[in-house]
């Protein structure tokens, strides 16, 4: 079941980004008045199809990697379809102006860009639920751990940079990686602000896929409310429910997720004192643990229990609640992706120049896992993943690489300057070019991918 909702996940994310960018160049050819032969979502064989009143043919095809709109003129096989039924000549993409041509080009990355910035309008527009910058837990030998940060302090500022949500912390650190310097923090503790410097040197250069927040060595805060019990395990026994917020064991105060599971597993088969709210009383129960052998054969302690994802149901002072108006959500919108969009072209380049592992690049397999991830995680998490990676389409079509839309606006361009059309036989090797260097990209990231699952 896991499996069939990670494929549909992914065929739906791929479908919407790709069909989007698609219908980009789709719309511009047909304002321009370019005849338009076929609309395509996916390669190979066509599940279905369907033909317009303009003769347009329009299909979905078995693999989702991908799609493409076809224009009169682009194809000389089709040359003798230009007539319609009133036999009106057509006009084909080669009768186009370069500037229109070029229009036509842009307008697929540009509908990425526009797809970005509408999802993120949307989610600042309907509010969003977000976890607080609160650190839960320092994690031992990492690059913080003698920075003076503690559990149950508040990030404020990362690098002079505002801090409201614990997703701040990651696009802040994201733009840190492969450099060698320091990392500046300003947090609370107790309610004071402190300071912190953390070295870095090549900061998550390498291939190992890790959150720059676990590299940095943060985990992020979690109340001890319980999400979901284990059928038949000790909590579901004795009468936890989901909602309780756990206060002490054996009158060990208890103040985050992490420091429960570390007094737990502390405890096998053992009979332990809970106190907890619930219903805004406090009430006590009296819990047997059971236990399981960790990975170097010692017994620990386990009550059958889940921390709760549900953010609302979490006390106010650890998330935080990101909501806006129209004008402000749609300047949300644009901001958001400008900065996501830096963000990657920092990434390529600094994967060009070697500061980040080419290793880290991922293929379909990893945008199936990472959009089962994100559709389980809710609509908010789905969306945000749609908006990144439609960005990525955007800005990958933009390389000036034949094949691509990058390479089609260069050859319009010096079509442009010379006063001529680029000759044939450079637009057939500029294309065979093209082909051998997307396919050995897909072919790399999908080596990446199968080198992650063995």
């Amino acid at each position: 079941m896991d499996l069939l909702f990670t494929i549909l996940s992914f065929i739906l994310l791929i479908s919407i980004i790709v069909g989007i960018h698609e219908l980009g160049h789709f719309l511009v050819a047909r304002y321009f008045k370019i005849h338009v032969l076929r609309f395509k979502i996916g390669f190979g064989k066509e599940l279905f199809s369907f033909k317009d009143k303009k003769n347009c043919t329009y299909s979905f095809g078995i693999l989702p990697l991908g799609g493409y709109v076809q224009m009169l003129g682009e194809n000389s096989l089709q040359e003798e379809d230009c007539r319609n039924d009133n036999q009106e000549i057509k006009k084909s993409y080669l009768d186009a102006l370069p500037g229109e041509r070029a229009a036509v080009t842009v307008a697929g990355p540009l509908a990425n860009f526009v797809l970005a910035i509408f999802i993120y309008f949307y989610l600042a527009l309907v509010g969003t639920t977000q976890l607080s910058a609160y650190v839960g837990e320092i994690i031992p030998s990492s690059l913080i751990q003698n920075s003076g940060i503690e559990a149950r302090d508040k990030i404020i500022e990362i690098d002079s940079q505002k801090v409201e949500a614990f997703n701040d912390i990651n696009l802040i650190l994201s733009r840190r990686i492969g450099d060698t310097g320091s990392i500046t923090i300003k947090y609370l503790n107790d309610g004071s602000e402190r300071n912190a410097s953390v070295p870095i040197k090549d900061f998550l250069s390498g291939s190992e896929q890790t959150s720059p927040h676990l590299a940095l060595g943060l985990q992020p805060f979690f109340p001890p409310l319980v999400g979901k019990l284990q059928e038949d395990g000790p909590a579901a026994r004795f009468g936890i429910q989901a909602g309780d917020l756990i206060k002490s064991v054996n009158g060990q105060e208890i103040t985050s997720w992490q420091k429960l599971s570390t007094i737990l597993s502390q405890l096998p088969n053992q009979f332990i004192e809970i106190e907890l709210f619930r219903n805004q009383k406090v009430e006590t129960f009296m819990i047997e643990t059971s236990s399981y052998a960790d990975e170097n054969g010692n017994l620990k302690g386990r009550i059958g229990i889940l921390a709760s994802n549900d953010l609302n149901q979490w006390p106010r002072e650890y998330t935080f609640e990101k909501k806006e108006n129209l004008l402000s959500a749609f300047l949300l919108g644009v901001t958001d992706t400008y900065k996501y969009t830096l963000l990657i072209i920092s990434s390529i380049g600094k994967m060009f120049s070697g500061s980040i592992s080419a290793d880290n690049l991922g293929g379909p397999i990893q945008i199936s896992v990472l959009a089962g991830s994100a559709a389980k995680a809710g609509y908010v998490t789905f969306l945000s993943m749609i908006a990144l990676l439609s960005i990525n389409l955007g800005l990958l079509n933009l390389l000036p690489i034949p094949i691509l839309d990058g390479g089609q606006l260069l050859m319009i361009t010096i079509e442009k300057l010379k006063g001529s059309p680029v000759s044939e036989v450079v637009m057939d090797y500029s294309m065979r070019i093209g082909i051998v260097l997307v396919v050995s990209l897909m072919v790399f990231a999908f080596a990446n991918d199968i080198a992650r699952l063995i």
